[in-house]
């Protein structure tokens, strides 16, 4: 193993820093930390903003009629009876019609 001769070293430092670098760093040290404090703090509103919304969102849900109502879909032998497709429109209720039309929309047909 080489052996090394510490005399032989520069003792000049490796980099150079700049000047008045130390001056102001507790000012900026301080500022980032205050920085941080309210990041942490919008996030801590977004999480619990979130939080309610997503509540409100299952409590909306669970407490709609619409989600508690179950939806008469008519049957195959329902459907065979029907003559044409104007008597099967005819034979659907209000509730019926709009869903047809929301997915008659959204598939494109």
């Amino acid at each position: 193993m080489k052996e090394f001769d510490l005399e032989k070293l520069s003792r000049e430092m490796p980099y150079k820093m700049p000047e008045h670098f130390l001056d102001d760093m507790t000012e900026r040290v301080v500022s980032q930390i205050g920085k941080q404090r309210k990041q942490r703090k919008e996030r801590k509103f977004i999480a619990m903003f979130a939080g309610a919304a997503s509540a409100a969102a299952v409590a909306l849900l669970l407490l709609h009629p619409f989600g508690s109502a179950r939806l008469d879909i008519p049957d195959y032998e329902s459907i065979s009876q029907c003559t044409s497709v104007d008597d099967l429109f005819q034979t659907m209720s209000a509730d019926e019609l709009n869903i047809y039309s929301m997915m008659s929309n959204y598939y494109g047909n």
